[in-house]
């Protein structure tokens, strides 16, 4: 039940996306959004889907020890947990993806064993040329996306991946259920046709119990 809900919510979470990249224009433009817009997002995305479904929820931000830059959203409800990280990919490389799993880490190292729980992580990244960059796609999918031809007439040669960020988490970390996706929020307002080179990522993780 709580895999469909936040499917629901991930699915209206792209429209909520577009808002944001108006409201906050030209910013999302230059530098994409900033973690606490897409996490905060996100959040209340959930919570309209919790309680139209009458669940109850309630949200904290988790302050980290290691004053880790990614906002770590936490949404507690009787009976389960739903843990949401926030993380800019500003840049493609490998520490950037690094920083993600450090935050991953933490929420491990927080969660209930006692309830059900569940990993959202939410990012974004504007493409530039570097190959880094070009490998971010199949990284979060782990395979190139189906729709590479439209990259290609943006302008953009996606590349493939050595590694892959469900492989990474399902090797190293107790999580399985992988639902990962990518998100193109933003038009061009000429002819409204998608922005390729901007994409939203979500992905929506279940948690084992260690």
């Amino acid at each position: 039940m709580v895999s469909d809900l936040l499917t629901v919510s991930i699915q209206q979470f792209q429209a909520d996306c577009q808002q944001l990249c108006e409201q906050h224009y030209p910013t999302v433009h230059n530098r994409g959004m900033r973690e606490n817009h897409l996490g905060k997002a996100l959040c209340r995305r959930i919570m309209t889907t919790l309680l139209q479904s009458d669940i109850h929820a309630d949200l904290s931000q988790i302050e980290d020890i290691n004053n880790l830059p990614q906002p770590i959203f936490k949404l507690q409800t009787q009976s389960f947990t739903i843990w949401i990280v926030a993380h800019r990919l500003l840049s493609a490389n490998l520490a950037r993806r690094q920083a993600l799993l450090t935050a991953v880490d933490s929420v491990l190292t927080q969660q209930n064993p006692e309830q059900e729980n569940h990993l959202l992580v939410v990012a974004d990244h504007w493409f530039d040329r570097s190959k880094a960059s070009k490998e971010i796609p199949a990284w979060w999918l782990g395979q190139l996306p189906v729709e590479i031809d439209n990259y290609v007439k943006d302008g953009i040669r996606l590349l493939s991946s050595s590694t892959s960020l469900k492989n990474t988490l399902q090797d190293s970390y107790a999580i399985d259920d992988a639902h990962l996706q990518i998100h193109h929020p933003l038009h061009r307002t000429s002819d409204h046709a998608i922005l390729h080179k901007y994409i939203v990522l979500t992905g929506h993780f279940r948690i084992n119990a260690a």
